[in-house]
């Protein structure tokens, strides 16, 4: 077995912690701290994608293309580990390139006091908390990760101090302390029955106490509360209601970010902690169907307001929640084919996401409003066509017609969705990307093609006077995560590879198990430290003796 250690992996939490606290004592020199945040997001992203090109190269059976590294050199489930597979390489990448570029955007248009409000110390924090969530082995640190995530954003849903965000932040507050509290209940249950929070080592330990009829009573109701959690930081229905009314209230650049990247992480930590842990034994049989009808509610009812809002900014947190429901209907089904799409369509679901969010910010400042009933015609001013140009491609992406990226990932779910045990969902999937075309044509259609709205109707009486050239690194932030989201359609093929890679790993989770406990660097040193005549391993000191091994006593 070829050796999976690379301690590279922690440069991707290091460079942010380390471009945050830099960037503290220099708040007041806005121009310095812009270039360091962008350093560190496109540091993170090139490390990401090396990352990635290298675990293709290592692709043998034996290790499935895993990278892992061990804090201090404590050999796992003893130290903190950090694991790097095809899932959250792709999510670490696509996590960077938004924030990348939504904090160009964010130079052009967050005001220079707002940004002064410690703008670029808590987006770095933010990604630090993401990164350790795509990265960590453990539910502890998942656990960490989520709270450094949760600290940052909290600032950042105050940071413009507006009347709106301090009363709509207190929803996402509140409903996150609560998630964080069942977390802490549902990992001190989980310590209590396993004696080990090492994701790799309670995936062993379940699967061989699954195998003897053996797990410990109350496992299922120990997946259910993780699912409260997961579910809740994705969006899922009905836990979603707290994000229409928060995610519009924000600056857009922080709008464009969040919504691309933090319902991505709720889904990560459900593909990741069920497909390894929490559907093993009669578990599988009452969370499976709760999250089938939560993935066909989250579509249907998110298509729906997404039809009933005229609220720019709120049709596309609909749409984004929309997204949520196909994401979780891919993990749902759990096989290799339909956890490939997953993948893709999350990745690609971040870049568009945040790409629509920033492209609503320039139409804005086009129109002075993001209600589509008071705009009209805006084809027809020559500064708008590229503008109209990016927000079509963005949201025939989101709506998955080919060949924009949307599509694949859409068509592989669907298609492996269309079973007998799942079809009802597949066929709802179906009906919600009707409906999604419907949503998109109707803002599209209303703001860049319908007639000019009255211009008593507009903010300033006057429907385009105020039109004026965007800031140069506005553009380049939106067009960056347009083009993006071309590449991924036109190009595909790279992406879907390695999903395909990523659904295998997730979908047969024993690589990643040998990978993070059978270490060939230290196995060695768990052989040393065993005693002579030990018959069991290190890592066998956990598992409960069978019903034959206590009779024996």
């Amino acid at each position: 077995m070829s050796d999976p250690t690379n301690n590279l992996l922690i440069l991707t939490v290091a460079v942010p912690v380390v471009m945050g606290l830099l960037c503290v004592p220099l708040v007041n020199l806005p121009k310095l701290c812009r270039g360091i945040s962008l350093l560190s997001f496109a540091a993170t992203f090139i490390i990401s994608v090396v990352l990635l090109g290298q675990l293709g190269s290592w692709g043998d059976p034996e290790t499935g293309g895993i990278m892992v590294s061990q804090m201090g050199d404590w050999a796992a489930p003893y130290g903190i580990t950090l694991v790097f597979d095809s899932m959250s390489g792709l999510m670490l990448a696509g996590a960077s390139l938004v924030a990348l570029c939504t904090t160009l955007f964010a130079i052009g248009s967050l005001p220079a006091r707002t940004e002064r409000r410690y703008f670029h110390p808590l987006v770095n924090f933010l990604m630090l908390g993401v990164n350790l969530s795509f990265l960590t082995g453990d539910l502890f640190n998942l656990f960490v990760a989520f709270e450094i995530m949760l600290m940052a954003s909290y600032g950042l849903l105050v940071i413009g101090g507006g009347k709106d965000q301090l009363r709509q932040a207190y929803k996402y507050v509140v409903m996150n302390l609560l998630a964080s509290s069942v977390f802490v209940i549902a990992a001190g249950m989980t310590y209590g029955m396993f004696g080990t929070l090492n994701m790799a080592d309670l995936g062993r330990l379940t699967t061989e106490l699954s195998a003897r009829g053996e797990l410990p009573t109350g496992f299922t109701a120990l997946g259910v509360l993780f699912l409260f959690v997961f579910t809740l930081k994705a969006g899922v229905f009905p836990l979603w209601f707290w994000l229409p009314d928060t995610y519009p209230t924000l600056p857009i650049s922080i709008a464009g970010l969040f919504g691309g990247v933090l319902t991505k992480v709720g889904l990560y930590a459900i593909a990741r902690t069920f497909s390894l842990v929490f559907l093993a034994g009669e578990a599988g049989a009452v969370i499976i169907p709760i999250l089938a009808v939560g993935a066909a509610l989250t579509m249907f009812v998110g298509v729906l307001g997404a039809l009933a809002y005229t609220s720019m900014r709120r049709v596309l947190s609909m749409m984004l929640i929309v997204g949520v429901g196909y994401s979780l209907f891919g993990i749902v089904i759990m096989t290799e084919g339909s956890l490939q799409g997953a993948a893709f369509y999350m990745v690609q679901s971040m870049v568009v996401m945040a790409a629509v969010f920033l492209c609503c910010g320039l139409i804005e400042r086009a129109t002075g409003t993001d209600d589509i009933g008071r705009m009209g015609a805006l084809l027809q001013q020559p500064k708008l066509i590229g503008l109209g140009v990016m927000v079509f491609i963005g949201l025939l992406s989101i709506v998955g017609l080919p060949p924009t990226s949307g599509f694949h990932g859409k068509l592989i779910i669907i298609r492996e969705g269309l079973t007998d045990m799942f079809w009802v969902v597949g066929v709802t999937a179906l009906l919600v990307g009707g409906l999604s075309l419907l949503a998109a044509l109707r803002v599209w259609g209303s703001s860049f093609w319908g007639p000019a709205p009255n211009t008593a109707d507009t903010p300033e009486g006057d429907d385009h006077a105020q039109i004026q050239s965007f800031p140069r690194s506005e553009r380049v932030g939106a067009w960056g995560l347009i083009v993006a989201s071309l590449l991924i359609g036109f190009a595909a093929e790279p992406l879907l590879n390695t999903a395909g890679r990523a659904g295998q790993q997730l979908a047969e989770p024993q690589a990643y198990v040998d990978a993070v406990l059978n270490n060939p660097r230290y196995a060695a040193d768990a052989v040393a430290k065993a005693k002579p005549g030990d018959e069991k391993s290190e890592y066998d000191t956990y598992a409960k003796p069978s019903k034959a091994e206590e009779e024996h006593h």
